[in-house]
């Protein structure tokens, strides 16, 4: 059975050679552009081409300064195999948690590892919620595990609730700039959107509908309802005692 090894990392011990292979793991294992993805954005975004992101790059989209940022990794033999980055900030006085990258290599998938990763972010923290955009099932799936009570008994109020005042408040610009859309937000939609968000993401569904249909298939609820291109899904999760407060009148 593989053991992996983790890392926590915080502000500036993220330095720029920690960034670079982050990026090669990114680059190689994400995805690939969609169908839309050269009309929205240029002809280097080319269907079926590998997405790809430099360290500077992903120093823009995960580490935005003036707040807490954390970055876990995982390795197995000295290889970097899977991590996530994750942002923290406080709007209305509250700690709030955003996942804002997490990526497992191809070869280690379905092994628990991104619950394991997002577990690690969690440890020692009093976050009041935790929030996650992402277009791939296992990414949702993996957060309601390791903050909330798991696919099975999410509960889709805080997102309805708070996810507009929260991703407003973000100091991680492509959260900050989401627009959310679903039924969840009193849209009235025909694409059966439920709580998802247009993000401009234009990475190619394929394998996150193929593990979507496999969630289905085993009966289990997927209340997220279906994704557009350019979208993603989104959901934010009260964690902890600010769940139990929730419950006598408290919360965000």
């Amino acid at each position: 059975m593989s053991t992996f090894s983790f890392e926590l990392l915080t502000g500036d011990e993220i330095t720029d050679d920690i960034l670079k292979p982050a990026a090669r793991l990114f680059s190689a294992n994400y995805g690939v552009w969609g169908p839309l993805a050269a009309p929205n954005l240029g002809p280097f975004a080319q269907p079926g081409r590998r997405m790809r992101i430099s360290p500077s790059k992903l120093r823009q989209q995960c580490l935005p300064p003036g707040v807490r940022n954390t970055y876990v990794c995982a390795h197995l033999n000295d290889q970097l195999v899977g991590h996530a980055f994750a942002t923290r900030w406080l709007p209305r006085g509250r700690p709030v948690c955003w996942i804002t990258q997490l990526v497992v290599s191809a070869s280690y998938r379905r092994r628990g590892l991104a619950t394991q990763l997002l577990q690690k972010v969690r440890k020692g923290e009093d976050d009041a919620a935790v929030g996650i955009l992402s277009s791939h099932p296992a990414a949702i799936l993996a957060t309601l595990r390791a903050f909330g009570r798991g696919i099975e008994d999410v509960d889709l109020g805080m997102t309805r609730e708070h996810a507009h005042a929260i991703m407003q408040s973000s100091p991680v610009p492509y959260v900050k700039t989401a627009q959310l859309h679903g039924s969840l937000f009193g849209d009235e939609v025909t694409d059966g959107a439920v709580a998802s968000a247009d993000t401009g993401f234009w990475v190619d569904h394929g394998e996150p509908l193929e593990v979507l249909e496999a969630v289905r298939a085993r009966g289990v609820g997927w209340p997220f309802g279906e994704l557009m291109e350019g979208h993603e899904f989104v959901v934010l999760v009260e964690v902890g005692e600010a769940e139990a407060q929730r419950g006598s009148g408290g919360g965000l």
